[in-house]
């Protein structure tokens, strides 16, 4: 069993935001409580940062660091650092991962309004030789991020139209390429990824 720990940005001083700290520290939570083999943590950094934001870390690493200081064994957790959103995040920590290692069975960690999103990717990406289970940190979300979520989401299922349950081949060459990434972004939503 694996636990995996989705990125969600870095502060403007390129650190961990409480919101992934929290994430991390539910991970720390359920592998005292139950046998987890290792730790993955995801995440380059967001497309949607302009090459003078990008951090000179990613954040996966980070998140691996703080694993690390809180006394997680370093050869237990492995870096996801290719993905730039939580599309990339199930096909990398699929393709990169769960694959090559033979696992099957991951508990997937992010933010609870980010779960109906988070759920339905990495089930429609992991297809059904998997069994990942979801726990969300509470967050205290708006209504507009909600409605957002609700938005991408719908997205995905477009962009999606006409691939099977577990095909990660579909999405190969869609990364940061598809109209879906070339979509403008409200500002409010650039704000929020620059300051994670």
């Amino acid at each position: 069993m694996t636990i995996v720990v989705l990125g969600g940005g870095l502060t403007k001083e390129e650190k961990l935001p409480d919101q992934i700290k929290r994430r991390l520290d539910k991970a720390l939570e359920i592998s005292k409580k139950r046998k987890i083999d290792s730790f993955l943590t995801c995440g380059k950094y967001s497309f949607l940062l302009t090459k003078e934001d990008r951090p000179q870390s990613t954040e996966a690493r980070l998140m691996k660091n703080y694993l690390i200081s809180k006394k997680v064994d370093r050869k237990k957790i492995h870096l996801e650092e290719k993905s730039m959103d939580t599309i990339s995040n199930a096909y990398y920590a699929k393709t990169e991962y769960f694959i090559p290692q033979n696992e099957t069975e991951g508990i997937i960690i992010t933010s609870a309004y980010h779960i109906p999103r988070t759920k339905y990717i990495f089930e429609k990406i992991f297809g059904t030789n998997f069994n990942l289970e979801f726990e969300g940190i509470e967050t205290g979300a708006n209504d507009r991020l909600l409605k957002r979520q609700g938005e991408l989401l719908n997205k995905f299922m477009e962009m999606t139209q006409g691939m099977k349950t577990g095909d990660h081949q579909f999405l190969k060459d869609k990364f940061f390429e598809d109209d879906y990434y070339k979509e403008e972004r409200p500002s409010w939503v650039k704000k929020k990824v620059a300051r994670g």
